[in-house]
């Protein structure tokens, strides 16, 4: 067991798993334990099993675009496997989000002045509508997390971001659009994850997962 006070979940502040994690524990963590983001999904997983977290909260699946490749690829190689303690489902609303200086320049000289949009891989199949209308031209680069994706947004006058309005109240950047998702009914499912003690039974939550594992396999070998 480990003695860590660490609830840990991928950031940035502002990411969908930071929403998570406050409808999971609460907004103020109690017992004294502290939320603490991290760079990447893998990194949520080293941190459970290594002890340096007590728990963590990672995305699994979306309701419009299925599994979460990285914790997919995680739950089916990690040995031995974080126990499955517990889920939450957030809903998911995408914000077209950009420094000032870029929404000036989209007044003057059109949804064409914007070059890159940054957002996280799994994002791009449920906004797939809204990008094709306004921003077909733009190049899609693919980042760690939405929070991040504002970051650079910040920094870069020819990008726009796609992020949960979280990262507004974090970030310098406006909105320029709201919910631009293809699905106003669009999901994502997180679990919780605490460190695998050797000779503890699997949760019931553990097997279920193991049957969505096992199920999606067969729909990628089919």
């Amino acid at each position: 067991m480990t003695n860590s006070k660490l609830i840990a979940y991928l950031g940035p502040p502002g990411t969908y798993s930071q929403r998570a994690v406050t409808q999971y524990f609460g907004k103020t963590p109690s017992g004294h334990y502290e939320y603490v983001p991290l760079n990447t999904i893998a990194d949520c997983f080293t941190a459970v099993q290594d002890g340096t977290a007590a728990y963590v909260v990672v995305p699994f699946s979306n309701s419009s675009n299925g599994p979460v490749k990285f914790t997919y690829d995680l739950l089916r190689t990690t040995e031995p496997r974080p126990s499955i303690i517990g889920e939450t489902q957030v809903k998911v609303e995408h914000y077209i989000l950009a420094a000032p200086a870029t929404l000036q320049r989209i007044e003057q000289g059109g949804e064409d002045a914007v070059r890159t949009v940054y957002s996280h891989p799994q994002v791009w199949g449920q906004c797939t509508q809204y990008l094709t209308s306004h921003f077909s031209n733009a190049a899609r680069i693919s980042v760690d997390s939405t929070a991040y994706a504002a970051t650079l947004a910040e920094k870069d006058e020819n990008a726009v971001a796609i992020a949960s309005i979280a990262a507004a109240d974090v970030f310098h950047v406006e909105v320029y659009a709201a919910e631009v998702q293809d699905n106003q009914d669009n999901y994502t499912r997180f679990l919780v994850l605490e460190r695998y003690v050797n000779g503890a039974e699997r949760t019931e939550l553990d097997q279920s997962v193991d049957m969505e594992l096992v199920r999606w396999d067969r729909v990628t070998a089919a």
